[in-house]
């Protein structure tokens, strides 16, 4: 990386910034799932650790969180809009100087943050707990950056429409920087209070809904008719996913607060959109699996349509829940239990992860021009996510439901404990499997880079994946 950051622009070759974004968001995978998995033997096994104060749950907590998102997922993100949005412009990269410059202030700032994080540094509000200096890092140093480099590469396109995922790509970039700096106004201001409880939940519920699903569905919109052949089943749907989107998702978010003393009307509206995002969900899972008519042998053949159509596959249910437990009747019981938790992880850990591994196995091979190093082993990283995601989910809804009832019944809060204790030592063993995975996956992609089979060229990874 360090030959580059005073290279010449003509001098850095294409792809580069994509490629040193794709491997950070691996090791950077590894890294907070590892975190995780961490934190959740401590709660399945209370008394397995009593060393460093800085190790405890309550730190350690927050920096699993903020290193997957701003560390795995972001930087996932990045790396695929770096490639696909030239790719869609049949362009290149507007600059690889400045998306290299970025790759490196992002995970210096990203280690600074972890780092603040880690010291018990926080605002103590979940989902922005970093102080406010390290917001204006976020927003001026790592996301304006990558929003500039991914619109200018659009504004400068040889084709003459904007595709579906590029649309994705510029609206939630430019939503992403909105919601950040909206979001961080206790921060600002010294918000507190229901203004500060209010503005938490709205930053946290539109940064999922707003960046991390929606820009995971674009992946999609590129990688499953790129492998496939088969055009987009409709263009026109796909438009309907993205203004749906901006409508019903950027809600007022109050469904997070329903027991606050919030206006009642500001409850009502929020429960009410929230289950119009069903709109936008149903009109994106159509148009991907009608895409794979005529194709599906290479759900079983192919890793990349593995991933992201497992992925896919994966959103059915999780906007099911997302749409249905912001109502009044479903809130109430679930509020507060793992139930949450479960959901969250079927957000970041299920849908939005399977579409990124897709995007950053399928770019890797484009841009290093070398086959996959080894499909067994990606079928083995594929399985061990799959089985230990499940193994998570599963674990936290039953647990989730079952501090429900404890919540209505009133059961006494050591009883919740042990009847939920079998299912925390699951949701340990699930993380735990991801973590390996994720450890043989950064294997297989630097065994790629070093001794992949080299790609002839004219011809795509897909089309000799499995040749001999």
């Amino acid at each position: 990386m360090l030959k580059y950051l005073f290279a010449k622009e003509d001098d850095i070759p294409q792809g580069t910034t994509a490629l040193f974004f794709a491997v950070s968001s691996i090791a950077w995978f590894i890294i907070g799932t590892g975190l995780g998995s961490f934190n959740a033997a401590k709660l399945a096994f209370p008394d397995w650790y009593h060393g460093l104060y800085a190790l405890q749950f309550g730190h350690m907590r927050q920096v699993h969180v903020h290193a997957v998102i701003f560390g795995w997922i972001a930087m996932a993100f990045a790396a695929s809009m770096m490639y696909i949005t030239p790719a869609l412009g049949n362009t290149k990269l507007w600059s690889e100087k400045l998306g290299v410059w970025n790759c490196l202030l992002y995970n210096i700032g990203l280690c600074l943050a972890l780092a603040l994080l880690w010291t018990g540094i926080t605002s103590g509000r979940e989902y922005s707990d970093h102080i406010w200096p390290i917001d204006l890092y976020i927003a001026f140093v790592m996301v304006v950056p990558w929003s500039l480099n991914v619109w200018m590469t659009i504004v400068n396109r040889r084709t003459q429409g904007i595709y579906t995922s590029n649309w994705f790509f510029a609206g939630c970039m430019f939503m992403t920087i909105i919601v950040f700096l909206v979001g961080n106004l206790p921060e600002w201001f010294h918000l507190t209070g229901l203004n500060e409880a209010y503005m938490t939940w709205w930053f946290a519920h539109n940064i999922l809904g707003l960046l991390i699903t929606p820009v995971a569905a674009a992946i999609t919109y590129y990688i499953v008719p790129k492998i496939t052949g088969n055009p987009l089943y409709s263009h026109r749907v796909g438009h309907l996913h993205f203004w749906s989107i901006v409508v019903f998702y950027s809600t007022p978010a109050a469904h997070h607060l329903m027991s606050s003393p919030l206006p009642e009307w500001l409850k009502s509206f929020a429960s009410v959109e929230g289950v119009l995002i069903l709109v936008p969900a149903v009109a994106y899972v159509c148009n991907i699996l009608l895409t794979m008519q005529g194709k599906w042998s290479l759900f079983v053949s192919n890793i990349e349509i593995k991933f992201t159509i497992t992925g896919v596959l994966l959103a059915i249910p999780l906007n099911m829940q997302g749409g249905f437990q912001q109502t009044r009747a479903i809130n109430w019981y679930i509020h507060g239990t793992g139930w949450i938790v479960a959901h969250a992880h079927l957000a970041l850990l299920g849908f939005s992860t399977f579409a990124e591994a897709a995007a950053v196995y399928y770019g890797m091979q484009v841009l290093l021009r070398r086959k996959l190093y080894s499909a067994s082993l990606a079928n083995f990283h594929f399985w061990m996510l799959l089985i230990g995601f499940s193994l998570y989910w599963t674990s936290m809804t039953i647990a989730g439901l079952i501090q429900g009832a404890a919540k209505i019944y009133e059961v006494p809060y050591v009883d919740v404990v042990i009847a939920e204790h079998p299912y925390m030592i699951v949701r340990w063993l699930g993380g735990t499997m991801v973590f390996f995975g994720n450890i043989i996956w950064l294997y297989n992609m630097v065994m790629t880079a070093r001794a992949g089979v080299v790609i002839p060229a004219g011809r795509q990874p897909v089309e000799i994946a499995y040749t001999r």
